[in-house]
């Protein structure tokens, strides 16, 4: 869990952490490594019923735009 609040955590057990953003019963994860990020998503659905949906594109009414430099 984060200081941030309840809705922030960080999965830091690796060179690169993962960040799971969660709202309701939507998440978000995100992080560099790709290896890492599927780790995690595995752990997860292993223990939730959970749906992949790939590429975030809209969360909470927010458009996400991908560029070279970030989102």
């Amino acid at each position: 869990m984060s200081k941030f609040g309840t809705s922030l955590y960080v999965h830091n057990d690796s060179v690169s952490p993962v960040v799971i953003l969660l709202y309701v019963d939507d998440l978000v994860i995100g992080g560099k490594d790709l290896a890492e990020i599927n780790k995690v998503k595995s752990l997860l659905s292993s223990r939730f019923e959970m749906k992949d949906l790939h590429e975030l594109h809209y969360f909470l009414g927010i458009e996400v735009i991908r560029t070279l430099v970030g989102i």
